[in-house]
């Protein structure tokens, strides 16, 4: 018996006004602790909440694929000159395989290639799966009064590690 993970053979893009409809789908399909844990709350209104981040040429949007299906949502929403707020969200039945860290590093190194210098995160303490991700990428991590606060500095930040291709 192995017990080594099967490393998935993942496609990743930036995603464009044309993938609205299948980022709505995604979050349509998500648990309620799925929706809890990517909002920090409880939510709904998916349509208008992706039209908005979409619709803001500033903001980054990043989608993992696994083959053809969209599996994994990574969201840079402007802040300032250098600065993005980031959201991450793996479909429920492709938790726990790897598909968001390979996702995050993705995405950090397209932005960082673009000046993007900083990266900021929201969640709950209890949201154990974002934590792990932020500590493999060197996050500071502040938690106060039920809510975490977790800053990436991408100029020092090397990802080459979790962007290997599988043989």
């Amino acid at each position: 018996m192995s017990i080594a993970k099967q490393v998935l053979r993942l496609e990743f893009r930036e995603l464009s006004n044309d993938d609205i409809s299948k980022v709505i789908d995604l979050y349509r399909s998500l648990s309620t602790e799925s929706i809890y844990y990517r909002f920090r709350g409880f939510f709904k209104d998916f349509d208008n909440y992706v039209r908005s981040v979409f619709s803001n040429p500033r903001n980054k949007v990043y989608g993992a694929f696994l083959n053809g299906e969209l599996v994994g949502v990574f969201e840079a929403v402007y802040i300032s000159d250098g600065c993005y707020e980031l959201a991450i969200v793996v479909k429920d039945r492709y938790q726990g395989r790897g598909i968001g860290t390979r996702l995050v590093a993705y995405a950090f190194n397209d932005l960082k290639s673009r000046g993007v210098k900083t990266m900021v995160a929201y969640t709950t303490p209890d949201n154990h799966r974002i934590l792990a991700i932020s500590r493999k990428f060197n996050g500071n991590i502040r938690c106060d009064f039920g809510e975490c606060v977790v800053t990436f500095n991408l100029t020092t930040l090397d990802t080459k590690c979790f962007l290997a291709s599988p043989s």
